[in-house]
C-alpha cells in the first residue's frame, strides 16, 4: 500500500511502513470539503448526478459517482482512521485553488 500526503494541508495518511519514494500526492477527503464544493456541485449536474456533495446526505445511491469517496461519512471516517502524521501548517492561501483548477 502507499503512503498518501495532502498537497494543501501536508497531512500524510495510508501505509506507515511504505517508504519516501511510495508516496503518492493528491488532497486529502476534509480538503476536498472544504475548497471544492462548489465546482464538484456543478461537476456532478455536468454528469447527471444531483448536486448533493458535502450536504450531509448519508443515504447516497449515487455509487457511480466520482465524488463518493470524500463525501460519505463512513468513508471519511475510515480514512481518518489511516493518517499517519498530521501537519500543523497554516493554510494555504485561497488563490491556490485557482492555480490548481485553471
Amino acid at each position: 500500500m502507499l503512503k498518501y500526503k495532502c498537497l494543501l494541508c501536508g497531512i500524510e495518511w495510508g501505509d506507515p511502513q511504505a517508504t519516501e519514494s511510495d508516496i503518492s500526492h493528491g488532497y486529502c477527503p476534509t480538503c476536498i470539503r472544504k475548497r471544492y464544493t462548489q465546482r464538484i456541485h456543478q461537476a456532478q449536474l455536468r454528469a447527471g448526478y444531483s448536486d448533493c456533495f458535502n450536504r450531509g446526505y448519508h443515504d447516497c445511491g449515487e455509487d457511480g459517482c466520482s465524488f463518493r469517496a470524500a463525501c460519505q461519512d463512513e468513508l471519511i471516517g475510515s480514512w481518518k482512521k489511516a493518517v499517519i502524521r498530521s501537519n500543523e501548517a497554516a493554510e494555504p492561501e485561497g488563490s491556490f485553488c485557482e492555480i490548481v483548477m485553471a
